[in-house]
């Protein structure tokens, strides 16, 4: 049988051939090795989403510390203090704009009466539980609110109350509507005391404070 040469350029296409399939190989050998440690774009997705997650909880915080600043006991544009908390070392003239009238009787107000011509809404100072509510035969309905470190707020002359005894309740919760008890005003009224560990305490040095700072 005659032997036949291979032409010249058989070999060196051969070669080629080898070379390009090398280099399939390797690279599709390289991507898989690429695929399996970088992560894949539905990954990249959630991993925004969980950071934008995270940006977003530092208004909530920044929330949550101006709610633990003790707030008005009073929601209205029209609400004003009718009679102001009585305090020994105050002027005469002060004082005496401090004092409460009933059946011909001088009273030092040992809170803030707040008033208005129309009802208005009144809120929780603090977080805290509804201690209990209760009838005064003066000062209509009484409702109690105690919070932490021993503070304890007392709201007087309530119209509609919209809690009951033993709940919790949030600060700027909504708790009653105003209303009018039997001392000298006939506007709609609310008298808000305030105790720190059982001593009376001006509310206008409890207001905007943090619980906390209050011992």
């Amino acid at each position: 049988m005659k032997k036949r040469k291979l032409r010249g350029f058989v070999l060196p296409t051969i070669y080629l051939l080898v070379i390009v399939l090398f280099a399939v190989v390797v690279s599709f050998l390289s991507k898989s090795i690429l695929d399996k440690q970088i992560p894949s774009k539905d990954h990249e997705y959630a991993t925004t989403v969980f950071n934008d997650e995270e940006t977003n909880e530092e208004p909530q915080k920044s929330l949550e510390t101006s709610q633990n600043q003790v707030s008005l006991p009073i929601i209205g544009d029209n609400v004003k203090v009718e009679k102001d908390f009585y305090q020994e070392e105050d002027t005469p003239e002060n004082q005496e704009k401090s004092l409460i009238y009933y059946e011909n009787t001088y009273m030092q107000n040992t809170g803030i009466l707040y008033s208005s011509d129309e009802v208005f809404d009144i809120i929780a100072t603090i977080d805290g539980t509804i201690k209990e509510i209760k009838q005064d035969e003066i000062l209509g309905t009484v409702l109690t609110l105690e919070g932490e470190n021993k503070v304890v707020c007392e709201y007087y002359t309530l119209g509609d109350v919209l809690v009951k005894q033993g709940d919790k309740v949030k600060q700027n919760d909504i708790i009653a509507k105003s209303g009018q008890g039997k001392i000298e005003t006939t506007k709609q009224t609310l008298l808000f005391e305030v105790y720190i560990d059982g001593t009376l305490t001006n509310p206008n040095t409890f207001y905007g404070k943090k619980i906390t700072e209050l011992n």
